[in-house]
C-alpha cells in the first residue's frame, strides 16, 4: 500500500479530517462506528479528541480503553 496519513483531525462531529501523505483529503464520518463495543469509548468526548496519528493507523489511547482504526478501514469504506 502506497496511502499513509500525513495528517488527522477529529471534529466535533465525530468525523475525521483526513490528509494523505499522497496529497489526497478525506472528510469521513465516524458516527456509525459508535454502535461498536469496539468504538463505544469513544463516546467521551475527551477521549475522542485525544488522537495518535501514525503512518498506517490512528490510536486512542487516552480513554478508559484503547481504540485503534487501520487506514485499509477507511481505505475500503471509500
Amino acid at each position: 500500500m502506497d496511502t499513509y496519513f500525513e495528517s488527522v483531525r477529529p471534529n466535533q462531529d465525530y468525523g475525521l479530517s483526513i490528509i494523505f501523505k499522497n496529497g489526497s483529503q478525506l472528510e469521513y464520518s465516524m458516527m456509525h462506528f459508535l454502535s461498536q463495543i469496539r468504538f463505544s469509548p469513544l463516546k467521551d468526548r475527551d477521549a475522542w479528541m485525544k488522537l495518535d496519528v501514525f503512518p498506517t493507523h490512528l490510536e486512542w489511547n487516552k480513554g478508559a480503553y484503547q481504540v485503534t482504526l487501520n487506514i485499509e478501514e477507511i481505505i475500503q469504506k471509500i
